[in-house]
C-alpha cells in the first residue's frame, strides 16, 4: 500500500487525530495544518492542534488559529498525528508525546533534506509548500475543492514559501493550484499584506538596525545580517520578528547567499541548562545549493531556503556558516 493510500486509510477508519507541526511555525507550516484540519473536520473527524509555540501575530488573521493550544489535554489518546511541514524529529519540540498517546505518525512535507521519522511520510519535493501536499490528501480523501475555511490558511502557505509566487519553485501548476484557492473565497489581499505588510513597529525598528549591521564576505558573494539579543531588546522584538528578515541581504547585488543568524534563549524543553542557541536562515539567489550548507549544521531544508538552528554562541555559529556557505561556492576560507 503506498503512503498516500495508508495516510487516507488511517484518516477514514480513525476518529480523533493529533495535528501538529515544527516548533516555531511559519507560514506553511501552520497554513497546512489548519488546511487539514478543516478537511478532516469536513470528514466528521474531531481534531487538536498543538505547538509549543504561539501563532506569530501576522498569521492571527487564519481562520482557526485559536485553536491552536501549547498542553495537550490530559489522559488524551489519538488515532493518528499529521505533522506538517517538519522534515526532521530535531524540529519538534524535546518532550514530544511518545506513541501511546499520537499513534501512528503521519508526515506530511515537502523538504529534500529529512530524516523521515514518521511511519508514514507523504512528501513531494516538488511541491511549492507542503500545504500542496495536503491539497493532494484532500483530493484522495474526496474533499476538492476544499472549503473557503481551508483554502485561505492553505493559499497563505504556497504565498509564503514562494515569496508571492516568485522563487524558483513556483510553475505552472502552482498558480493554477492558487487559482483553484482562490475561487474558493480566499481573498488574496488579505493574505499578501499580513504575510509581507502590516509589520509593527518593534520589527521595522529591528529591520533598521539589522541593515545597518550588514556585512559581507567572500568580495561580496555572502552577506551575513546578526541578530543578537541586544539588538532586539534594543528594537524592543520578539524572537519570531526576527523571522524573514535574511531575505534583505539576497537582495544586494552580487550577492549568491544570504545568511542571517540571531540568538534566543532555550526553553526548558529544549535544553536541560536553558543555554542560547543561535539560529541560521540561509538563502540562495540561484546557483547555490542553501540545503546542503544547512544539513552539514543539522538542519535541512530547501535549495533556494533552509535553516538550522545550533547550541553554540553567535559569533562561532557565524564563523561555521560562513565556512560551509563559502565552500558550497567553492572558495575555502
Amino acid at each position: 500500500m503506498s503512503s498516500l493510500a495508508t495516510a487516507v486509510k488511517l484518516a477514514r477508519d480513525g476518529q480523533r487525530f493529533l495535528l501538529t507541526c515544527h516548533v516555531l511555525p511559519d507560514a506553511d507550516a501552520l497554513g497546512s495544518m489548519l488546511g487539514l484540519a478543516v478537511i478532516l473536520r469536513t470528514l466528521g473527524k474531531e481534531v487538536y492542534l498543538y505547538n509549543r509555540d504561539p501563532v506569530p501575530p501576522q498569521l492571527r488573521f487564519l481562520p482557526g488559529w485559536e485553536d491552536v493550544r501549547a498542553v495537550l489535554p490530559a489522559g488524551a489518546k489519538y488515532d493518528a498525528t499529521f505533522i506538517t511541514d517538519t522534515a526532521a524529529r530535531s524540529l519538534l519540540p524535546k518532550h514530544f508525546p511518545p506513541k501511546a498517546i499520537t499513534g501512528p505518525i503521519v508526515i506530511v512535507d515537502h523538504h529534500h533534506a529529512h530524516d523521515d521519522f514518521g511511519d508514514v511520510v507523504l512528501r513531494d519535493t516538488n511541491a511549492c509548500a507542503t500545504a500542496v501536499v495536503v491539497l493532494e490528501l484532500a483530493a484522495a480523501l474526496g474533499v476538492r475543492p476544499v472549503p473557503p475555511a481551508a483554502a485561505t490558511p492553505l493559499y497563505t502557505a504556497m504565498v509564503a514559501d514562494t515569496g508571492g509566487f516568485r522563487y524558483p519553485g513556483t510553475t505552472a501548476a502552482t498558480l493554477r493550484t492558487a487559482a483553484e484557492l482562490l475561487e474558493a473565497g480566499v481573498d488574496p489581499w488579505t493574505v499578501a499584506s499580513n504575510v509581507f505588510e502590516c509589520w509593527s513597529m518593534a520589527r521595522m525598528r529591528l529591520l533598521g538596525l539589522a541593515i545597518n549591521a550588514l556585512e559581507t564576505e567572500y568580495a561580496g558573494r555572502i552577506a551575513v545580517l546578526m541578530v543578537p539579543q541586544s539588538m532586539l531588546n534594543a528594537a524592543g522584538a520578539t524572537d519570531e520578528m526576527a523571522e524573514g528578515l535574511v531575505e534583505y541581504g539576497r537582495m544586494l547585488a552580487g550577492v549568491e547567499i544570504s545568511i542571517m543568524l540571531w540568538e534566543r534563549r532555550a526553553r526548558a524543553d529544549e535544553t536541560a541548562d536553558g543555554g542560547t542557541r543561535t539560529k541560521i536562515s540561509f538563502r540562495s539567489a540561484g546557483r547555490a545549493d542553501v540545503s546542503r550548507v544547512a544539513v552539514t549544521l543539522g538542519g535541512g531544508g530547501h535549495r533556494a531556503a533552509a535553516g538550522a538552528t545550533v547550541l553554540m554562541d553567535l559569533r562561532t555559529a557565524r564563523e561555521r556558516a560562513l565556512a560551509q556557505a563559502g565552500r558550497e561556492l567553492g572558495i575555502e576560507r
